[in-house]
């Protein structure tokens, strides 16, 4: 019996490459970009990973020398990577059908290739995908191939370490010595699921390397660490036990949060906050098509001892399950009315919907106001209308989106070139000297 075959693709270096896309000038050059406030570095380019940066590092601990180095740094611009990550799972269901692809992240996709085999050679189907990529959207890939995730996903950073793999190693079509080599030569930090404070622990068993992982004794292992290091074993033995999602299964809650730029005290702004957040939760809901029948509102308290904030939380069922973001927003402020404090700083704020259930399935019961819900649901189509028409900033309800004191600290973000009318590229003679300058 055929084995299956999986396919890890992931765009390199995502955030940066994405700010390259629409500034070339940023090309060959040491680029980060910061997490939420601008605290962390969460994206580095090949350069900057040449001068010992490192993920996760605190930036206001490296800022000086950085910047003394040449590096350049931006914020998050999530809606412009939100963008581009659309258009790139979109150019993958061009290629594969949407039951064969697993998004693991905003920039990762997992493929189930078993049935593409017999009708394509995959390495050249697999290089024709990353070319159709870097033409399309121009964001530069990497594809591992292997008979399990965790094989692909170990495939995946080898194509990245690797040159002479021109982006895509399969390491079902590898040679025994070959593979060997490989992993021999990687550290077993860089398995799936192992990190490095479970491979400190590994050294003890004197497990070094990738190798020796795979050829370790997994029952043994699987006692002393848990069930889950004796799966990797056998995933990286080419035994699949990780699945593919089914991608039509539903999220069972729906979370929206983010800190804030500094701590604030006003009762309004961070009403301005809860709003913002419930209409990115909502989002999600009307995509997934669900209804909510119990809304989350949590409220972070500055502290001045570790871990510097304490969490406030309040639930409210619903009197019937609903989509109708009106309602939504009037509950999700009740809550905030009943947790703030006055002469209190807080430093977050989120916002979770559960008890989800699919709106289809839905049956109103005796005393469902059938009438006033569908009214309301004419009213919240007519909303999407809008604003798919005419941009998600064209109509909001109860804020004003001009309002910066609640939002993040984004210094260095670049423009949203795709979703922002004001915003967009604009092509003149400098533009063009930078493009035919590349």
């Amino acid at each position: 019996m055929n084995k299956q075959i999986f396919a890890l693709i992931d765009i390199n270096n995502c955030y940066v490459s994405c700010e390259r896309v629409f500034n070339p000038s940023l090309n060959n050059k040491p680029v980060v970009v910061l997490s939420n406030n601008d605290g962390c570095v969460v994206s580095r380019s090949n350069e900057a990973k040449a001068l010992n940066i490192n993920m996760a590092v605190p930036w206001y601990e490296i800022e000086k020398e950085a910047t003394q180095a040449g590096v350049i740094a931006y914020s998050s611009n999530y809606t412009l990577y939100g963008d581009l990550s659309d258009r790139f799972f979109k150019i993958l269901e061009v290629f594969f059908k949407p039951e064969d692809l697993e998004a693991y992240s905003i920039d990762e996709c997992f493929i189930h290739l078993s049935s593409y085999r017999d009708v394509f050679n995959l390495h050249e189907y697999c290089q024709k995908l990353i070319d159709t990529i870097q033409k399309w959207i121009g964001l530069p890939c990497s594809i591992g191939i292997g008979y399990s995730k965790t094989q692909a996903k170990l495939a995946n950073h080898f194509a990245k370490k690797r040159q002479g793999f021109k982006g895509v190693c399969d390491l079902t079509q590898l040679d025994l010595c070959s593979l060997e080599g490989l992993l021999l030569e990687t550290h077993v930090a860089e398995v799936w699921g192992v990190g490095r404070k479970t491979s400190k622990q590994l050294q003890a068993y004197n497990i070094q390397n990738c190798y020796d992982l795979t050829f370790a004794n997994e029952h043994h292992l699987a006692r002393e660490f848990s069930v889950v290091i004796g799966r990797t074993i056998r995933e990286l033995k080419g035994q699949s036990c990780i699945a593919l999602d089914d991608p039509t299964i539903p999220s069972k809650r729906i979370l929206s949060s983010r800190s804030f730029a500094s701590a604030l005290n006003n009762i309004e702004i961070i009403k301005q906050a809860i709003i913002f957040h419930v209409n990115r939760a909502h989002q999600r809901l009307s995509k997934q098509q669900q209804l909510c029948a119990f809304v989350h509102v949590s409220l972070y308290e500055k502290t001045t001892k570790p871990p510097y904030k304490k969490s406030h939380r309040y639930v409210i069922g619903l009197e019937y399950a609903t989509d109708d973001l009106l309602i939504l927003i009037k509950k999700s402020l009740q809550q905030i009315d009943v947790l703030f404090k006055e002469n209190t700083k807080y430093v977050k704020v989120a916002v979770m919907f559960s008890a989800l259930y699919p709106k289809c399935q839905h049956i109103d019961d005796l005393w469902h106001p059938v009438q006033l819900v569908q009214q309301r649901e004419q009213l919240m189509n007519t909303l999407s209308s809008m604003k798919e028409r005419f941009g998600g900033d064209c109509i909001q309800i109860g804020y004003s989106s001009a309002s910066t004191a609640w939002k993040m600290r984004q210094q260095n973000r670049s423009p949203r070139y795709t979703t922002c009318w004001g915003e967009m590229l604009c092509i003149d003679d400098s533009h063009m000297a930078v493009i035919q300058n590349k």
